[in-house]
């Protein structure tokens, strides 16, 4: 923890929206970092100037402590669901990670005439010698993947952004001929739900035209995180399902926007699952896809 006196002391995360204020510090061009303070948890954003800050967190009650970019989205949803403080330090020394000095290390005793015998180590401990040793960092609680895809891009760390757009837009596509089958009009409801996440998914925000939409076809003018994409846009496209499926007819839509689904699942079922939005299928139609 910083010594500092803070830039900002305090803020309570009940009125002070945590999204607005790290968008208004990026806007300013600001270097430091921005603490949250929540019961059983803390989060430090280090703003250096990149457009994807590292975040680390530490989650007491679980016992363990992440550190990576893109992460804000877990960040701001906790600061929303939990009380507590926002403090903000200024300085390029608070935008880096301090890291800890290393201990001195013990003198060497130098011993005569003593053969050191090799140590055996038990035969569980030995490693392969046709295996790169995984130098990875890991969170205690995360397991490993079982299988070589999962691996390789654990969900919501796939990167390939061509395809991840493709299947978003025939996503997104899928929903809007549901939609629009039952007499709604996808593309008001659709706006909507974007303009409601635009101060948690800036991406979202139609008057800046980072994320646009047209008959299937989506495209970004910057990247987020993968995660943050995902979550922002299935959360769009639910409260637009949300919207369209009330009354009488609201098994109706689910279950024609389901069946629009299906395809895409089934035909980019790779692509899905590696970007994190395969898991986010049922949430956005309301009822079973596949």
């Amino acid at each position: 923890m910083s010594s500092k006196t803070p830039f900002l002391a305090n803020l309570d995360t009940t009125f002070v929206n945590l999204w607005s204020l790290l968008r208004k510090l990026t806007e300013q061009n600001f270097i430091g970092r921005v603490h949250v303070e929540l019961q059983d948890y803390a989060a430090d954003v280090f703003l250096d100037g990149s457009p994807t800050p590292l975040v680390r967190e530490i989650d007491r009650a679980a016992n363990t402590e992440v550190t990576e970019a893109g992460a804000l989205h877990r960040v701001v949803l906790r600061a929303r669901e939990t009380p507590g403080t926002i403090n903000v330090f200024a300085g390029a020394d608070e935008a880096t990670i301090q890291q800890p000095t290393p201990a001195a290390a013990p003198p060497v005793i130098e011993e005569t005439n003593v053969i050191a015998e090799p140590e055996v180590l038990p035969e569980e401990f030995r490693p392969e010698s046709s295996i790169e040793p995984d130098f990875s960092v890991r969170s205690a609680a995360e397991p490993e993947a079982p299988q070589l895809a999962e691996a390789l891009y654990r969900t919501g760390s796939y990167d390939d952004w061509p395809a991840t757009l493709t299947v978003a837009g025939e996503v997104i596509g899928a929903v809007e001929r549901g939609i629009n089958a039952t007499g709604a009009n996808f593309a008001s409801l659709f706006n909507a739900a974007r303009l409601e996440l635009a101060d948690d998914y800036v991406f979202l925000d139609p008057m800046a035209q980072t994320f646009q939409y047209q008959g299937s076809i989506a495209s970004l003018q910057t990247e987020p995180a993968m995660s943050v994409f995902v979550s922002g846009l299935s959360e769009a496209l639910r409260r637009t399902v949300d919207r369209a499926a009330v009354g009488d007819r609201a098994r109706r839509v689910r279950e024609r926007i389901a069946l629009e689904l299906l395809p895409v699942a089934r035909k980019r079922g790779d692509t899905l699952e590696r970007s994190g939005l395969r898991m986010q299928l049922d949430r956005i139609a309301g009822t079973k896809v596949m």
